[in-house]
């Protein structure tokens, strides 16, 4: 498995996820949300040498634009399905048409996609219908959710058993309350349907890394809330007591792809 945060964070958000190496088809490959344009997420793609074109589905959390802003253009010029819930198309004001092809995601049913198994799960964000994912194939587990206000025991249940996170750590509690925000918007941000902060993604991934996790990723910090220091710093504190082999830790770049996570 190879795994690669090509954007996270409001300015967009989109990652690679690549099963197999290459076999009599090719390997699967995945993207999760595509939240940069189509012509940046081509750039991207292809930095690493990632044909467009060879992306088996994209998997779209939620319809917000940091999340979706390139998705319509990008499935029908690489002629790529698009998989989301119904939902989640209808606070597109998108029919099936806009797409080259469009599959409907119900939580809490797996589907495979090229061998990969899908498994979308519900998670408290202000969207219609927002999912957090994990992609499962050869007995090695990629768990995503970036979007959340506060983790369920849902979220917990999920998450756990993963061999690679990628887990909000959106802004600092204490950055937010004295930033430059509107105090509507620090309310949502913080609220229950919100984003995380470092304190409670430290804390999710206290419940679900132990145990096997080789790898976490902080991903979709604020850029006016946040620093890569204080995420990292926040959730180091609670690696450093997971029983076992602890997972390496990384925060995901916001302007260029992040190093590659490979298993």
């Amino acid at each position: 498995m190879r795994v690669v945060p090509l954007a996270s964070g409001s300015r967009g958000n989109a990652t690679l996820v690549e099963f197999g190496r290459g076999g009599l088809f090719g390997p699967t490959r995945l993207l999760v949300d595509a939240g940069l344009s189509a012509r940046e997420l081509e750039r991207r793609l292809e930095g690493l040498g990632v044909p467009p074109a060879s992306i088996d589905a994209v998997l779209l959390s939620h319809e917000h634009d940091d999340h979706a802003r390139g998705i319509e253009r990008f499935s029908r010029r690489h002629r790529v399905p698009v998989l989301c819930t119904r939902a989640t198309l209808d606070a597109l004001d998108r029919s099936p048409s806009h797409f080259d092809r469009w599959h409907r995601l119900q939580p809490g049913s797996p589907l495979d996609v090229g061998g990969v198994v899908v498994e979308p799960f519900s998670v408290p964000h202000d969207a219609a219908d927002p999912l957090g994912f994990v992609l499962s194939a050869g007995g090695v587990r990629f768990g995503i959710a970036t979007d959340l206000g506060h983790a369920t025991p849902l979220v917990v249940e999920r998450l756990r058993g993963c061999d690679v996170l990628m887990i909000e750590s959106n802004h600092d509690d204490r950055l937010l309350q004295t930033g430059c925000y509107p105090w509507q918007l620090k309310q949502r941000v913080a609220g229950r349907l919100g984003h995380l902060s470092n304190h409670e993604a430290a804390a999710l991934i206290g419940e679900v890394a132990g145990g096997g996790c080789r790898f976490v990723v902080l991903a979709h910090l604020s850029e006016h809330n946040n620093t890569r220091e204080l995420a990292q710093r926040c959730a180091a504190g609670i690696v450093r007591r997971l029983p076992g082999p602890r997972p390496r830790l990384r925060v995901a770049a916001t302007a260029a792809p992040s190093d590659p996570l490979c298993l």
